[in-house]
């Protein structure tokens, strides 16, 4: 054999197997910084309370029905005319509860290692300190509806239009479904809270006017956590803030963006600020 080769084959044999460890710890490496940033942004976006407490998906318990049809706001009615009819409304309430906490649980399991407990909104043990995801609107929810009244209504309130329709309130301007050439689209609201007792361990609210709506909050929740973060936490400070989306029915995945609304400190603001708009 000659030398050259000979002496090609010793390089390779000497080079190669530390290239090819170097290479395989690169790798590691970057899949590692990643995920383990992205622990630390998730602890950031959930509060340091995640470390130490549970956290609950809270849906509706369908009891007491007709007392928690009354939990809600109504504008003075201006018409005696029946509400429009929407399609997409016919769908029995908590029917796409599954999948929501199925999502929001593999969120938990991948960036916190810990498992989302599931509760309904009536169980004592379900307590106001702890991390709480409330699915639905206050009147499908007694927590959302108990957060809500704590916050004051100050980000958002869910209530019923003169018309009789279901709506939000944002930044001082009413939201509710539409009929747009046939085609249906409900709103939603992802809305955030410190927690009073512990500001740790935040409150978080999905909902929508209709089922495809609070699915659609929680999808936009699970895929778009890291940007709200980004958005809402800069400064090292963890701030309220509600954001309005807009979803054709049976289109939860491709939910947008219209307005938000957030909490800035110092408190000495003395409204929310609506800080984008995308209608």
């Amino acid at each position: 054999m000659p030398m050259s080769n000979i002496t090609l084959a010793f390089i390779r044999a000497q080079v190669t197997p530390p290239f090819l460890v170097f290479s395989d710890l690169a790798r590691q490496v970057a899949r590692v910084v990643p995920e383990t940033w992205d622990r630390f942004s998730f602890r950031r976006f959930w509060g340091e309370g995640i470390l130490s407490t549970d956290a609950y998906f809270v849906m509706d318990s369908y009891e007491n029905v007709r007392l928690r049809n009354n939990f809600r706001n109504a504008e003075p009615p201006r018409t005696p005319e029946k509400p429009e009819a929407f399609i997409g409304t016919e769908i029995i309430r908590g029917s796409f509860c599954p999948q929501a906490a199925a999502m929001l649980t593999a969120l938990f399991l991948r960036h916190s290692g810990k498992v989302l407990r599931i509760a309904t909104d009536t169980e004592p043990s379900v307590k106001r300190d702890a991390i709480l995801i409330c699915y639905g609107t206050p009147d499908m929810n007694f927590k959302t509806f108990d957060i809500e009244a704590r916050a004051g209504s100050s980000l958002c309130q869910f209530l019923f239009t003169a018309e009789g329709q279901r709506a939000f309130r944002l930044g001082g301007q009413l939201h509710s479904m539409e009929n747009r050439g046939g085609v249906i689209y409900d709103k939603a609201m992802v809305l955030r809270l410190t927690n009073r007792q512990d500001s740790n361990r935040p409150h978080v609210v999905c909902a929508g006017l209709t089922e495809w709506g609070s699915l659609a909050a929680v999808h936009y929740l699970t895929k778009n956590w890291k940007g709200l973060h980004k958005r809402f936490d800069s400064f090292g400070q963890r701030r309220d803030f509600c954001v309005l989306l807009e979803v054709q029915c049976g289109q939860f995945e491709n939910a947008r963006e219209l307005t938000s609304v957030v909490w800035w400190e110092p408190p000495s603001a003395p409204n929310p600020i609506l800080v984008s708009s995308h209608v």
